[in-house]
């Protein structure tokens, strides 16, 4: 399987097109905690990880961080900007040892100007990621904070969970402060809303890790969060 036809901007791609494209690509290694751009860089490239994990957060102007997502095996990074040429929206730095796929804005415009047809295929996927956006903002409008930290553990469980004798382990670390800045709260809400959970067996800490006992019953606890006016 090509690494690139994981990239949701390029799931319209034929294998061929995808092949083509994939040659022009290099990796490259980042230690842990090491940022891999920061917010208002120039942005040239787009990036497919291919091992470890990393944070993607925004700082505002007074100096405080908050984590839009995290990001794992298989997930990737940077395709708008690449394309828009724009300075980075936010900045992306590793939680552990990373290696990423990297393709060069010039190498793909070089690419695209060879083969035309692939833009309105690029166009098509990026109305899709712009429409699922738009129903993930609204969905989360109307929440308050349970309903918010239950989701994204539901979130982390399904893109980042990994199977074990006690449950589904995050396999990545976060820590309190990364939840709270996820869901867009302070650290004492979320620290209690977590006691409570860990108290009612939904959720277990781990090192710096988090492991989720029963799936089922973290899904019913979200469908009753959803349904609460």
């Amino acid at each position: 399987m090509h690494e690139l036809a994981r990239v949701p901007l390029f799931e319209r791609l034929s294998a061929v097109e995808l092949a083509k494209l994939e040659s022009l690509t290099r990796r490259q290694r980042f230690r842990a905690d090491t940022a891999v751009f920061f917010q208002d860089d120039p942005s040239d490239s787009l990036y497919v990880v291919l091992s470890g994990s990393a944070k993607v957060f925004r700082t505002s102007e007074d100096g405080r961080d908050r984590i839009l997502t995290t990001l794992r095996t298989g997930d990737s990074f940077g395709e708008l900007a690449m394309i828009e040429g724009r300075p980075r929206s936010a900045t992306v730095q590793t939680l552990e040892d990373t290696e990423l796929l990297c393709l060069f804005r010039r190498d793909f415009q070089r690419f695209a100007g060879e083969h035309p047809d692939v833009l309105y295929k690029l166009l098509q996927s990026m109305c899709e990621r712009v429409r699922r956006i738009d129903e993930d903002i609204l969905d989360l409008s109307f929440k308050d904070v349970p309903y918010r930290l239950l989701r994204l553990l539901s979130q982390l469980l399904s893109r980042h969970g990994e199977s074990g004798p006690d449950g589904w382990r995050l396999a990545m670390p976060l820590s309190l402060r990364d939840l709270a800045s996820m869901v867009g709260a302070n650290e004492e809400t979320v620290g209690r809303l977590l006691d409570r959970y860990e108290r009612e067996g939904l959720v277990r800490r781990q090192g710096e890790s988090w492991v989720i006992p029963d799936q089922g019953a973290l899904l019913r606890a979200l469908e009753q969060a959803s349904a609460q006016p």
